[in-house]
């Protein structure tokens, strides 16, 4: 997880937030894949096109690949299903794993004081992020967030080839890398 700054609401689900969650609620003739295109652009400019949890890249880039992370699960917080606030760009992976499991602890990116550094630490044996003990007494949010998103589900492999591929200076621009954490 990379710090992530939340842009403003666009303007296209400010003007439908209400009616869309509406007829969420109701089940009412409701579509979410068509609203899902756009909604997932503006989510992907915020972390430059990375999953905004393990901070994989979501490629292609500038592609539609992605997909929308409801932090509270929309089927069981019917309410926040457009709230701005609770959505994320995500991996398949990280998204997959996490599904409709929710805890009040989960870290989110775009918290204020939110730096990976006071959470987690990378594994330099095994490139699995641990959570970060020293000096943080709520370190158990870490653990759960590590848990919930698999964050080292099926990564640490990834991880150590893009290592090697950062300490050789095979990306032009650190935000173009996964992992920029490493």
């Amino acid at each position: 997880m990379i710090k992530m700054k939340r842009n403003k609401i666009p303007v296209f689900l400010k003007n439908n937030k209400k009616k869309w969650t509406n007829a969420f609620l109701t089940g009412s003739s409701f579509s979410w894949h068509n609203k899902q295109k756009e909604l997932l652009k503006s989510l992907k400019d915020m972390t430059l096109s990375h999953c905004a949890f393990c901070d994989d890249i979501l490629v292609p880039k500038g592609s539609d690949n992605g997909e929308i992370e409801h932090f509270r699960p929309k089927e069981k917080y019917k309410k926040y299903a457009f709230a701005w606030a609770n959505l994320y760009p995500i991996c398949r992976s990280c998204n997959g794993t996490k599904n409709d499991r929710f805890d009040k602890l989960l870290l989110r990116p775009d918290e204020n004081e939110f730096n990976f550094s006071n959470w987690f630490r990378l594994d330099p044996s095994t490139f699995e992020l641990k959570p970060e003990k020293i000096g943080n007494p709520n370190w158990i949010r870490a653990e759960i967030t590590i848990e919930l998103y698999g964050l080292n589900k099926n990564k640490t492999t990834r991880r150590l080839f893009e290592h090697d591929r950062i300490a050789n200076n095979q990306y032009e621009n650190k935000d173009n890398q996964p992992f920029r954490f490493i």
